[in-house]
């Protein structure tokens, strides 16, 4: 559970090998993932390193032809700071800007219309990425999907083995 903060003025899972496909669509917040005291490089001198705190959105929608389709959200520092990520993409999800004392938690299950598309990364990996949230149009809400119908996909797939432990592995 993160708790969105007062920001002072001084300052994986795996869910499938498949490209998500891109697109515009009707979706749902299924899950929200925190890691607490991630050492990362800081964003203006990637020679420092910083702790933070992170939290990803997971979003599952209908893609074309009905198929169920999970995506996850880049990883948003825990900051209320208006310049923030995080401030922006919940301010561009629900239509207004979050308030101090937020549980990202209680997201979950609420709809949302996303824009996905692909990048490439540095390394010449291809990804998805949200790149827009909104709110829904109003008359939209009976369309988002449940929670309950992408249960089985944010599942950890069985291998049959117990020789995996590295499950809590943040992938950046």
């Amino acid at each position: 559970m993160a708790i969105l903060r007062e920001t002072k003025n001084n300052a994986s899972r795996i869910l499938s090998d498949e490209l998500a496909p891109k697109g515009t669509f009707i979706a749902v917040c299924i899950d929200v993932e925190d890691a607490f005291g991630v050492q990362r490089p800081k964003f203006d001198d990637p020679t420092q390193m910083e702790t933070v705190d992170l939290t990803w959105f997971y979003f599952g929608y209908f893609a074309k032809g009905g198929k169920r389709t999970v995506i996850k959200s880049k990883p948003f520092k825990l900051s209320l700071h208006e310049k923030s990520a995080l401030f922006q993409f919940l301010k561009s999800w629900k239509g207004e800007a979050p308030k101090a004392g937020l549980d990202t938690e209680t997201l979950r299950g609420h709809g949302a219309q996303i824009t996905v598309d692909h990048g490439v990364s540095a390394k010449g990996r291809t990804f998805a990425n949200i790149i827009s949230i909104s709110p829904l149009i109003e008359g939209l809400e009976k369309n988002v999907p449940a929670v309950a119908e992408f249960a089985a996909l944010l599942e950890p797939q069985d291998s049959g083995t117990d020789d995996n432990q590295d499950e809590d592995k943040i992938p950046f």
